[in-house]
C-alpha cells in the first residue's frame, strides 16, 4: 500500500491522472486480501500489485482501461475451477476489485493523501448496494471529510471506524441492508529513531521508511548529519542525541537504535532511552563493548530489568556483513518484534504463513 500512496502523492503533485485497482474481497487463499492496491499512470508505470499472480495481468489491463475511459466499476476475477486462469496451490477462488480513475482534485486523491499522512485515519468507500457507488468518507479522530450519501450511513461509518484496529482493512455492511462498505485504516506512523549517521543508519533508514516508520536520524557531527547522507530519513538532526530524544515523543511502538560509537553521548543517550517506553532498543557494537557499557550503566544505578531491554548486538543472526546486511538483520529483528514472529525459517515451521489478526481482520501495516 505504501508504495502506491507515495506514487499517488507524486502523480497528484504533478497533476497526472492514474488508474487505481483496490482489492475489495478475496477468497483466493492468503495471497491477496482487501486493501491491496495496484496503480498505473498514462506511461504504463505500474506501482503496487495484486499478490495473486494468476490474475494480476488481467487486473492491470482493466486498470489501464479504466484510466482511459474514466468508468468506475467493480470487477470479479475467478481463479481456478471454470475460470480462465487455472488453479494453483493457494490461488483458487475469486478476487473482487474496485477500479477507478484518479485525478488530482477528485475525492479518491484526497483519500489516498489522508492515508499517506502522519495522522491516524480511516477511509470508508461504498462498493455496493443502495448508496452512491464509490462514495468516500475520510474519518479522522476529530472530523470527517466527504460523505457516503446519507447522514445515517456516515454516522454508522464513523462508529464502525472507531472500533477498527488501527491497521485493519475490512469489508463491512452498512446501516441500511445491502450497503457494502470497504474500510481502510492507517495508524499514525511509528517512529524509528536512528542515533549515529553511519552507513548502517543510511541503509536502515531506507528499510525503515519502506516498513512504514517515520525515520528520524540524529548525529552531533555537522559533516555526517546531512540529508545527502541520509536521503531516506524523514528528519535529519544535528544535535546531541539525548537532547533530541528528550524533545521527541516516544511510545511503545517506537524503534530506537544506537548505531554510532561516540563516548560523548553513548551513555547519556542509553540512560535517557531506558527511561522511555520505546519497545525496541537496539545497540550496535561488539559483545565486549556492550559489557563495558553495562558496567558503566550499573554504576550509574540503572536496574538490571531495564538493562535487559537493550538488544545488543542488535539484529538477527543472518551471517551477513557490511552496512546493508547489518541493516537488514536489524530490520528483520524489528519486524519479528513488531509482529511476534519467531525469526525462524518458514520452511521449518507448520501452520499458517500469516498470523491471523486478533480481530480476524486483514492487517494493512505492511501492505
Amino acid at each position: 500500500m505504501r508504495e502506491v500512496l507515495a506514487a499517488a502523492h507524486d502523480w497528484r503533485r504533478r497533476r497526472i491522472p492514474f488508474g487505481l485497482a483496490t482489492v475489495v474481497a478475496s477468497s483466493a487463499g492468503t495471497v491477496t486480501g482487501p486493501g491491496d492496491l495496484l496503480a498505473v499512470d498514462p506511461t504504463g508505470d505500474v506501482r503496487g500489485g495484486i499478490p495473486a499472480g494468476c490474475v494480476e495481468s488481467a487486473v492491470l489491463d482493466a486498470t489501464a482501461e479504466t484510466l482511459r475511459t474514466g468508468r468506475t466499476r467493480l470487477a470479479r476475477y475467478p481463479v481456478g475451477g471454470d475460470g480462465p486462469w487455472p488453479a494453483r496451490p493457494g490461488c483458487a477462488g475469486t478476487v473482487e476489485v474496485l477500479l477507478r480513475r484518479v485525478t488530482a482534485d477528485c475525492p479518491t486523491a484526497r483519500s489516498l493523501a489522508a492515508l499517506a499522512g502522519p495522522d491516524p485515519v480511516a477511509v470508508a468507500t461504498v462498493v455496493g448496494g443502495r448508496a452512491p457507488f464509490a462514495a468516500e468518507l475520510v474519518v479522522r479522530p476529530d472530523r470527517t471529510e466527504g460523505t457516503l450519501g446519507t447522514a445515517d450511513l456516515d454516522d454508522w461509518a464513523v462508529d464502525r471506524a472507531a472500533g477498527l484496529p488501527a491497521d485493519a482493512v475490512v469489508l463491512g455492511y452498512g446501516a441500511r441492508p445491502g450497503v457494502r462498505v470497504l474500510f481502510q485504516a492507517m495508524p499514525a506512523a511509528p517512529r524509528m529513531l536512528l542515533f549515529g549517521a553511519t552507513a548502517v543508519a543510511a541503509a536502515l533508514a531506507r528499510i525503515g521508511a519502506d516498513l512504514g516508520y517515520r525515520v528520524v536520524a540524529c548525529d552531533p557531527r555537522p559533516a555526517f548529519a546531512t540529508v545527502a547522507r541520509l536521503p531516506a530519513a524523514h528528519e535529519v538532526h544535528r544535535a546531541w542525541p539525548h537532547r533530541l530524544l528528550a524533545a521527541t515523543p516516544v511510545t511503545p511502538d517506537t524503534v530506537l537504535c544506537l548505531l554510532g560509537h561516540d563516548p560523548r553521548y553513548e551513555l547519556p543517550l542509553l540512560r535517557a532511552a531506558l527511561a522511555t517506553p520505546a519497545g525496541y532498543l537496539g545497540v550496535l557494537g561488539s559483545r565486549a563493548a556492550h559489557e563495558a557499557r553495562l558496567i558503566r550503566l550499573r554504576a550509574d544505578g540503572v536496574a538490571e530489568a531495564q538493562l535487559a531491554r537493550l538488544r545488543a548486538p542488535a539484529g538477527l543472526d543472518l551471517g551477513g556483513r557490511g552496512p546493508a546486511e547489518t541493516a537488514l538483520a536489524i530490520a528483520a529483528e524489528v519486524v519479528a518484534w513488531r509482529h511476534g514472529g519467531s525469526g525462524r525459517p518458514l520452511s521449518g515451521l507448520t501452520g499458517p504463513i500469516h498470523a491471523a489478526h486478533p480481530t480476524g481482520l486483514t492487517s494493512a501495516a505492511a501492505r
